[in-house]
């Protein structure tokens, strides 16, 4: 509880900040310094509480100060540093956290490891490519081993130092910079300090970190530079509030608009983020729907398929007849399926399901391993693999398993470490597989070389975002974090994004993704930030209408549906928007008089008949209406839910017969509790007063219904009963004797 407090209270701060709220801000910053336990911060508080009351004294009296405007933003820009730093050492006090347990071990050594690394920092790349070392030497060697081992511990201790550290100094920033600069430190290691500066300028904010993601950004090494790009976008997200105060950043961010396609990457991190918000709704999906009904599935398959034949040496040869007919049972298991394999495609997420439940292995435990990609210079997958028999190629399989796409780095290691507890039989049908996808990604790479570079960095973002979701959501330790994909992406309104991004095609792309996705909310805010900077297009204000339509606010549908009606183009659409929108705002003659006009534009099209006789039916026209949907039956035949209007049109204007007749095909089909309940309403008007009880009751026993529910929409009805000749007395009479049938 104290932690949650902590946290509001620092966050408060921020926003007191954002708006001009000083003395808000410090009065709730002295309580922080005094948690803090540091004198220090205390007499910094006091400090600053003193400038800014004199500033105010200076400011009452009128005393002019040229400075005055500089000394103000300096306050504010110190509350926030200091805010920082005494919130660390608040929550570094408690006990309950490991990570601030580690990070006073981790401050106790800092110097010791700051300067063993500094200068042998030629050494900690061992003067040579890893891969060297591992193709020189036989996997399991002793020394090879220990040295590898003596370079992980020195990566961690990096690791632990860069992201635990709060504020950086100077001998922080030198040792990230030569680690940047030594060209023979491994690109994968390098990867790996770029995501513990990340973690770390997450978890404090400071200038100096995000000033060296900006420098890493620029890396020539994909790998390296779309992490450093992926980290800053999300810091600065996160941080964006801040960023007026740091002009020198603000330069430098501006410096990354000369990187080629600088704007293309920023799409590519936006649309992987926004997908992440797909992978809960994709893993539920394959839970709860796919997995239970292949499970169901199971019998039919294993016959149609021979699984238990699998094994023959013919059956990676021949491709199986029956494949294409295998769903027919289950076309909507096949649907889904299908779904899941173009979400796959596009990168979303589809394995966070499967892989959840791998991250026990002694592996994880090392928090780098979380973070560290997948290569061909892998001693401890090497390792692993080192007891396979026969033909197996491990540094084939990894060099390709290292190529493959489709799975995130942290799910190739749960892959190889999970493969090692396979039984034979299982491992070297997985092994068949997944070479058989290796050859797939070969084809694709030859096809075409400008795509392939495009697709390329798209994976890495893909892959190197599916690892930080899985770090953020599944690490034992993920509730001492700020879970990062539980914050709004709303980055499009972020000062960071609208200095990288000038393309009003990105970020229409962005309102697109929104849109597909049924975001309405969030699409209909860049719409109408696009709208509001000059897109007066047809389509902007009719997906704007299509937005605020399905956020049900009709009003401001209508208002632009009539702007997109200015243009010619796409009216008989439009017009059926602008009636549907008066209809649900009970405008029923405007409803009627849209759909009238679009009927002349498409007099075939039976959506617009059947609500003409909708419009009808709400104006209580019932001849007009039951003209209408009698049109739409004759002219499809194969619609049975018209006969649902036609029956209680005729049953209001007292055509018993003909309701009966409709109610009668209905209940041959499939018939709801309220076709019960009109059927006994036309028979006890037709004299049939067993038979109305009969449907009576049919409708209270539904599932769905009771005779609570029951009697409410009897009251409804009970104007009509009586309009064909039920004596009113009768009706409590009636209800009675339901009763007593239940």
């Amino acid at each position: 509880m104290e932690n949650a407090r902590l946290k509001r209270n620092f966050k408060k701060i921020e926003n007191y900040i954002h708006h001009q709220s000083v003395k808000d801000a410090l009065d709730l910053l002295k309580e922080l310094t005094i948690k803090s336990g540091k004198g220090e911060l205390v007499a910094q508080y006091e400090s600053l509480d003193d400038t800014y009351e004199n500033l105010l004294k200076y400011t009452i009296e009128g005393v002019d100060d040229p400075a005055r405007e500089n000394i103000y933003t300096h306050l504010q820009l110190s509350i926030l540093e200091l805010a920082d730093v005494a919130y660390q050492h608040t929550r570094g006090n408690s006990q309950e956290q490991y990570i601030y347990q580690l990070k006073k071990r981790i401050e106790i050594q800092s110097k010791q490891i700051k300067e063993e690394a500094i200068q042998s920092i030629e050494d900690l790349a061992f003067n040579e490519e890893l891969s060297d070392i591992l193709v020189n030497s036989s996997v399991g060697e002793v020394d090879s081993k220990k040295n590898y081992l003596r370079h992980q511990e020195t990566l961690t201790d990096i690791f632990n130092l860069i992201w635990l550290t709060d504020k950086f100094k100077d001998a922080d920033v030198k040792l990230v910079y030569a680690i940047m600069k030594a060209r023979n430190f491994p690109w994968y290691e390098r990867s790996i300090i770029i995501s513990a500066l990340m973690i770390s300028a997450i978890r404090c904010f400071d200038v100096h970190k995000l000033e060296l993601l900006v420098d890493f950004s620029k890396d020539e090494n994909d790998q390296i530079k779309q992490r450093a790009l992926t980290g800053l976008f999300l810091t600065l997200h996160i941080y964006d509030s801040r960023l007026h105060f740091y002009p020198e950043l603000i330069e430098k961010i501006k410096g990354l608009k000369s990187l080629p396609d600088i704007e293309k990457h920023i799409e590519l991190i936006a649309i992987q983020f926004l997908k992440s918000n797909e992978t809960e709704k994709v893993t539920q999906k394959l839970e709860n729907e796919i997995m239970p009904e292949v499970a169901k599935f199971q019998p039919q398959l294993r016959d149609k398929l021979d699984l238990d034949n699998i094994m023959s040496k013919d059956v990676f040869e021949d491709k199986n007849p029956d494949w294409e007919r295998v769903f027919e049972d289950a076309p909507d298991l096949m649907d889904k399926l299908e779904e899941i394999s173009k979400m796959q495609m596009e990168g979303v997420d589809v394995f966070m399901s499967a892989f959840s439940r791998l991250k026990y292995f002694e592996f994880f435990n090392e928090m780098t391993n979380w973070f560290r990609p997948f290569h061909i210079d892998n001693y401890p997958m090497m390792e692993a693999m080192e007891n396979e028999k026969g033909n197996f190629d491990s540094h084939a399989f990894l060099d390709g398993l290292s190529h493959s796409f489709f799975m995130c780095n942290s799910d190739k290691f749960s892959f190889c470490l999970n493969l090692q507890q396979m039984p034979a039989m299982q491992k070297t049908l997985m092994i068949e597989m997944f070479n058989a996808e290796l050859e797939g990604i070969k084809e694709l790479q030859k096809e075409d070389s400008a795509l392939n570079k495009s697709s390329q960095l798209k994976n890495i973002y893909s892959q190197y975002i599916h690892d930080l979701y899985r770090f953020y959501k599944l690490h034992p330790l993920k509730n001492e974090f700020l879970d990062v994909f539980a914050i709004k992406f709303d980055f499009y309104k972020s000062s960071f994004f609208k200095l990288l991004v000038t393309d009003d095609y990105i970020v229409r792309n962005i309102a697109e993704f929104f849109f597909e996705n049924n975001y309405f909310e969030r699409a209909l805010e860049i719409y109408r930030m696009l709208n509001e900077t000059g897109d007066n297009s047809m389509e902007v204000f009719e997906k704007i209408a299509f937005c605020y339509q399905k956020i049900k606010n009709y009003e401001k549908a209508l208002e632009f549906y009539k702007k997109a009606e200015l243009y010619e183009a796409n009216r008989a659409w439009n017009l059926k928007k602008l009636a549907l929108c008066n209809r649900f705002l009970k405008n029923y003659k405007e409803s009627l008089s849209y759909y009238l006009e679009a009927l002349k534009l498409e007099p075939d099209n039976l959506y617009i008949q059947t609500y003409i006789g909708h419009s009808y039916l709400d104006m209580k026209e019932y001849e007009e209406a039951l003209s209408y949907y009698f049109k739409v039956e004759m002219l499809d035949q194969e619609n049975e839910k018209v006969f649902r209007p036609i029956a209680w049109c005729s049953f209001i204007l007292g055509k018993l017969d003909t309701a009966k007749t409709y109610y009668l095909r209905l209940m041959e089909r499939e018939a709801n509790k309220y076709d019960y309940m009109n059927l006994g309403h036309v028979e006890w008007c037709l004299g049939n007063r067993k038979a109305a009880l009969k449907n009576y009751k049919l409708s209270v026993t539904r599932e769905d219904n009771n005779m609570k529910l029951f009697l409410a929409g009897f009251e409804e009805d009970k104007p009509v009963l009586i309009k064909h000749g039920i004596d009113t007395k009768e009706v409590p009479l009636m209800l009675d004797y339901l009763k007593y049938m239940l």
